[in-house]
């Protein structure tokens, strides 16, 4: 009963001494709650025959036959690869390019240099996939299109490349990495700032070169940072970027670019299928949520790094 009233007591004194934080953080626990937690519950529509005119509570249940249908359903196979092989490559190709550029910095003494490249890389970041998009369209146009002029100017006959079934995935991932990248880049260089300077001065004193350094010295500083981070991308494997693609693509890239959020809009807002659509989104947030435990698992065994 006293440690009881000790642990309350020492928790009224930080509440007071803290209480514009706690207030912050009640603030977001609210968002978290009301547009995540809350909406959980209508997960239940994938277990259900939802009709609209009968409403949540008098649509019929079904068991699994959402799921069973979807599984079943040759679009949503294609879906699925189209978006194991786009986020795979996101992964593959985007997810070390920050790191490298980063490192780049870091080696960098040219402060003018360093900022200017920091700055480039990470106005990207704030701008809107609306306007980006527009950007590539002006780019990539199979007209007016500065890449296609180049390339008729050397001979070469226009390519309409967003309309390309062999351009269109690289396109998603390099104007994935451009966009994207500055800001893991910032992530990187933070964490690089808390590496001890005199375990390089003194590796440089030892005899290491610029590679041993960066091999034994960096990656292993930013290690943590790296693993967490790995972490989080994991979970958001079938996790594309509806608004990239959504604005991106068109039917005759379907076969290559059509993605699962991009699907599930077509399926479900414009068609109507609530209840297969909330199973995929089921689906999804479930591999997602194996993919975050299982890598967490395996990277601390390997790294001693991870979530928790």
């Amino acid at each position: 009963m006293q440690s009881s009233t000790s642990r309350f007591s020492s928790f009224q004194k930080q509440f007071s001494k803290n209480r514009f934080l706690f207030f912050m953080a009640l603030s977001v626990l609210a968002w978290y709650a009301i547009f995540r937690y809350i909406p959980y519950y209508w997960n239940l529509i994938a277990f259900k025959d939802y009709q609209y005119s009968l409403g949540f509570a008098g649509s019929p249940w079904v068991g699994f036959d959402n799921f069973r249908a979807l599984f079943r359903d040759p679009l949503f196979l294609r879906v699925f690869r189209n978006t194991l092989v786009i986020s795979g490559l996101k992964i593959a190709i985007g997810f070390p390019f920050p790191i490298i550029l980063a490192i780049f910095l870091n080696e960098v003494f040219s402060s003018t240099f360093k900022k200017t490249i920091q700055t480039i890389t990470f106005v990207p970041f704030f701008i809107s996939w609306v306007i980006y998009a527009s950007i590539l369209f002006s780019v990539l146009s199979p007209s007016v299109g500065m890449l296609n002029v180049l390339i008729s100017r050397l001979g070469g006959e226009p390519i309409y490349f967003l309309a390309s079934e062999k351009w269109f995935r690289p396109i998603l991932v390099i104007s994935d990495i451009t966009k994207q990248s500055g800001y893991f880049t910032v992530i990187y260089m933070a964490a690089l700032a808390g590496v001890d300077e005199e375990i390089f001065e003194a590796a440089i004193c030892d005899g290491a070169n610029l590679f041993q350094r960066i091999w034994h010295i960096t990656i292993p500083g930013i290690a943590p940072v790296i693993t967490i981070l790995f972490i989080l991308r994991l979970g958001q494997l079938l996790t594309v970027g509806f608004e990239q693609v959504y604005i991106l693509y068109s039917p005759m890239v379907y076969d290559v670019g059509d993605v699962i959020e991009t699907f599930n809009y077509r399926q479900g807002i414009l068609g109507g299928r609530f209840s297969y659509t909330t199973a995929l989104g089921l689906f999804k947030s479930s591999i997602g949520f194996v993919l975050v435990i299982t890598s967490n698992w395996v990277l601390k065994k390997l790294t001693g790094h991870g979530l928790w």
